[in-house]
C-alpha cells in the first residue's frame, strides 16, 4: 500500500492550483498559448501611432528620450536622435541575439556558439565579456545587459524595439480583422511593414543569424500577403496588382503571392492577363520543382474561366461583377504544439466525408487547449477547402456573438456587400453564396444552438470546425470530441519545447513530477514552464521545493494563479448554487475516486440524486468519470474545488461531509481501498472515541 500521507509536495499542490506562483516573465510561446484561450494574457497594449498634428509632435518628444533599436532591417541603434556606432559586426551580432530574446537570459555557451558556431576560438568566452564592457556605455540606462550569473540579459528599459512594434501592430491588426474592421487591419498592417527598413539582421554573420533572418522574413512575408488579402477584400486599390507583381518577382515560389496576383488582375478587369499569370506560374514551378500549381490556385483559374461563362447567371445571385475573394482567416498556428495525434486523425476523417456539410465538435474544460487543436486541425486540412477558410470568436456562454453580426462579417468576406436586415435573409444568402464551394469555417467558444444553427452551411463541400465550453445537445448529429489532458510525455515535450530541452534532460525525474504536479493540462504546464524560465540558475527540484515553502503560508494569488484557476472559475460560474456546492464538496475527501454511493454520503443525498450531481458535473468538465463509472478530480481542480469549499460552505460543513463518508465506509457495502481510508480519517480533525475505535479495529 501506498503511504498513509502524500508527498509534501502534493500537499502543496492542493493548497494552491497555480503551480510555480509568482511574477514570472513568460516566454513568447507562453503568450501565444495565452492568447489563443481567451484573455490570458490580458489586453495588449494598444500600437497604433496618433494622427495628424499630433502625432509629429509625440515622434519629436519620444525620440529625443529613448533609445531606438533595430533589427528589421541592420542591426542599428540611436541614443537621443542620433545613431551610435555599435562596433564590429560580431559585437552587433550580440546586441542582435539579446534582442531578440525579448529580456530573457541568455547563456554565455549560447552567445559563443551563436557567433562563432560549435567550435568557438580559444578565449571566446572572454571576448564575449569585452563585447558586454564595451555595448553598456553605447547603451546608457535605456538599455541594460545585466549579468545573469551563466550568462547576460537585455532590457529595453526607456526606448522602443522594432521587432516588438512589428509584433504589437500584427496582433492589434489580427483583432481588428477579428471584430471585422477589415480596413483597420488593412491599415494596421501596413504600420507594422513600414518598420521594416530591409532585410532583417543585416550586418552579422553565423548560421543562427541565417535561420533567424529566415524566419523573421517568413513573418514579413505573412504580414504582406495577408494585407494583400485585406486589401482584395475592402478594394480600391488601383495599384495592388503591381504591388503584389513586384512580390511575385522577388518570392518566385509562393503559390499565395502568385493566386493574389490573379486575383487583382482579375478584379482590376484584366481577365486574359490574370490567365496568362496562371499559365506562366504553372510553367515556372514545373521547372523549378517538377510540380504543378496547388488546389488553391487551380481552383482559382478555374473559377475565373468560369466566371466569364456563366457571369449573367452570378449576377442574379446578388455578387458583384468581380470575382468573390478567398478569404483566408485562420489565426496563426502555434510555434509549439504537442500531442493530439490521435484527436487529429479522428476529427479529420470526419471533415473528409464528401456526402454532407460535416461539423465536427470540440469541448472540454478550459486550458485543455480546445482553440489550439482547432486551429492546428483546420491548418492541417485547410488544402482541401480552395475556396477559403473562415473563422469566428463566438465569445462563449460570458459574451456570446450574435449569429446577425457573425453572417455579415462571413457575407462580407466572401464578397457579398448588401447584407439583408433580418437574421433569416441573411442565413438563407449564406447557404446560397457558399453553395457549391469548398469552405472550412472554424466557429470558436459556441454557446448555443441557436447561436450556431444559422451559421452553418447546408451543402457538401463545405466543413464546419466547431468549440464549445459544453455539448451543445440542440445541435443533434454532431460528433463531440471530449479533450481531456496531454498524455504525460506529450506534457513532458510541450515543457521541453518552452523552457528547452536541455533543462529538462537534466532533470528528468523532477520534471516528471512537474508535469503531473500540473496534471498534464496545457495551460499549467505553459505557466509552470514561464515559472522555470523566470529562474534560470535553479534547479527543477528546487523550484519544487520553494513551491512546498511558500505554500506552508496563507495563499497568495499571483497572476499565474488567477491564469491557473480562471477555467475553474468560469466552469462553476455556469452552475447553479446547489451543483456549484456539490462541486466543491465532493472534492473535499482525499479519495482517489468517488464510486456513487460514496459520493451520495458526502453530498448527503440519496444515491439516485447524487449519481444525477455527479454526472452533471462530468458534463461540465469539472469531474472525471471512469471505465467503471467512478468518480474522479484532476489534481488541480480538486485544489481549487476544496478551497471554495473550505472558503464558502466552511470548516465544520466538510467535516460532516466526511464524516458521513467515513460511516458510510465502515458500515455500508463498498469497495474503498485501505489507502483511501487511511486518508479520510486523517482529514477528520475531531473524529469521535467510538468512531476511532471502529477505524482502528477496520484497518490492518
Amino acid at each position: 500500500m501506498a503511504p498513509v500521507r502524500p508527498q509534501a509536495w502534493i500537499l502543496a499542490l492542493l493548497q494552491c492550483p497555480a503551480i510555480l506562483c509568482g511574477r514570472a516573465r513568460r516566454c513568447g510561446a507562453v503568450q501565444s498559448a495565452a492568447d489563443l484561450n481567451a484573455g490570458i494574457a490580458g489586453p495588449l497594449r494598444a500600437a497604433a501611432s496618433p494622427a495628424g498634428p499630433e502625432r509629429g509632435k509625440h515622434e519629436k518628444e519620444g525620440c529625443g528620450r529613448v533609445m531606438r533599436l533595430a533589427v528589421l532591417g541592420p542591426v542599428r541603434a540611436w541614443r537621443r536622435d542620433e545613431e551610435v556606432d555599435l562596433g564590429s559586426p560580431q559585437q552587433r551580432g550580440l546586441l542582435a541575439l539579446l534582442l531578440l530574446h525579448e529580456g530573457r537570459p541568455v547563456e554565455t555557451e549560447a552567445i559563443v556558439e551563436a557567433l562563432w558556431g560549435e567550435h568557438g576560438p580559444r578565449g571566446a568566452r572572454g571576448t564575449v565579456r569585452t563585447y558586454v564592457y564595451r555595448l553598456r556605455p553605447i547603451l546608457g540606462d535605456m538599455a541594460v545587459i545585466e549579468s545573469t550569473g551563466s550568462g547576460y540579459r537585455l532590457t529595453v528599459r526607456d526606448g522602443t524595439f522594432d521587432l516588438r512594434r512589428f509584433r504589437e501592430l500584427t496582433a492589434q491588426a489580427h483583432r481588428a480583422r477579428r471584430a471585422g474592421a477589415t480596413a483597420s487591419a488593412a491599415d494596421l498592417l501596413r504600420q507594422a511593414l513600414g518598420t521594416w527598413q530591409g532585410p532583417a539582421l543585416s550586418g552579422v554573420r553565423g548560421p543562427f543569424f541565417e535561420l533567424e533572418r529566415d524566419r523573421l522574413e517568413e513573418l514579413r512575408l505573412a504580414a504582406l500577403e495577408e494585407v494583400f488579402d485585406l486589401e482584395l477584400e475592402v478594394g480600391g486599390q488601383s495599384d495592388l496588382a503591381s504591388e503584389i507583381r513586384a512580390a511575385v518577382t522577388e518570392h518566385p515560389l509562393r503559390e499565395r503571392l502568385h493566386e493574389q496576383l490573379m486575383l487583382s488582375l482579375f478584379r482590376a478587369g484584366r481577365r486574359a492577363e490574370a490567365l496568362a499569370a496562371f499559365q506562366h506560374t504553372r510553367r515556372l514551378l514545373r521547372e523549378e520543382l517538377g510540380v504543378d500549381p496547388g488546389p488553391s490556385l487551380r481552383s482559382l483559374h478555374d473559377r475565373i474561366l468560369r466566371e466569364g461563362e456563366d457571369a449573367p447567371a452570378r449576377a442574379g445571385r446578388g455578387l458583384s461583377s468581380a470575382l468573390a475573394p478567398v478569404p483566408a482567416q485562420l489565426p496563426a498556428d502555434l510555434a509549439v504544439f504537442t500531442g493530439r495525434r490521435a484527436e487529429i486523425a479522428e476529427l479529420s476523417l470526419t471533415l473528409r466525408e464528401a456526402a454532407h456539410a460535416p461539423v465536427v465538435g470540440i469541448t472540454g474544460l478550459g486550458g485543455m487547449g480546445k482553440t489550439a487543436l482547432a486551429v492546428r486541425l483546420a491548418h492541417t486540412q485547410r488544402h482541401l477547402f480552395p475556396d477559403g477558410q473562415l473563422f469566428a470568436d463566438l465569445g462563449g456562454f460570458k459574451d456570446p456573438a450574435g449569429p446577425l453580426e457573425v453572417l455579415g462579417q462571413f457575407l462580407r468576406a466572401v464578397g457579398v456587400s448588401r447584407l439583408p436586415a433580418s437574421l433569416d435573409e441573411r442565413a438563407a444568402l449564406w447557404r446560397t453564396t457558399v453553395s457549391g464551394r469548398r469552405m472550412l469555417i472554424v466557429l470558436d467558444a459556441a454557446s448555443s444552438g441557436e447561436q450556431v444553427r444559422p451559421l452553418l452551411p447546408a451543402s457538401p463541400g463545405c466543413a464546419v470546425i466547431m468549440t464549445s465550453p459544453r455539448r451543445i445537445i440542440d445541435l443533434p448529429g454532431i460528433p463531440w470530441l471530449r479533450l481531456g489532458v496531454l498524455q504525460p510525455e506529450d506534457a513532458l515535450q510541450l515543457l521541453a519545447a518552452i523552457s528547452g530541452t536541455r533543462r529538462m534532460l537534466a532533470e528528468q525525474a523532477a520534471a516528471s513530477r512537474l508535469v503531473w504536479a500540473c496534471s498534464c493540462q496545457p495551460l499549467s504546464v505553459h505557466v509552470a514552464a514561464a515559472r522555470l524560465d523566470a529562474r534560470p540558475s535553479w534547479t527543477i527540484d528546487q523550484i519544487l521545493a520553494q513551491l512546498e515553502d511558500d505554500l506552508r503560508q496563507p495563499v497568495v494569488m499571483h497572476e499565474d494563479c488567477k491564469i491557473v484557476d480562471r477555467p475553474f472559475r468560469e466552469a462553476q460560474a455556469r452552475m447553479d448554487t446547489f451543483h456549484r456546492n456539490a462541486f466543491h464538496l465532493a472534492a473535499v475527501p482525499d479519495c482517489s475516486r468517488l464510486d456513487a454511493a460514496m459520493a451520495a454520503a458526502v453530498l448527503d443525498l440519496p444515491v439516485n440524486e447524487a449519481t444525477a450531481v455527479m454526472e452533471a458535473l462530468v458534463d461540465a468538465h469539472v469531474v472525471e468519470i471512469g471505465e467503471n463509472g467512478d468518480y474522479h478530480f484532476l489534481g488541480l481542480v480538486k485544489a481549487f474545488a476544496r478551497r471554495q469549499a473550505l472558503n464558502g460552505l466552511g470548516h465544520e460543513h466538510c467535516q460532516q461531509a466526511l464524516h458521513r463518508l467515513l460511516r458510510h465506509c465502515l458500515t455500508g457495502k463498498n469497495t474503498v481501498g485501505e489507502e483511501d481510508l487511511r486518508a479520510v480519517v486523517d482529514q477528520i480533525t475531531d473524529l469521535p472515541d467510538a468512531l476511532a475505535e471502529m477505524v482502528s479495529l477496520s484497518l490492518p
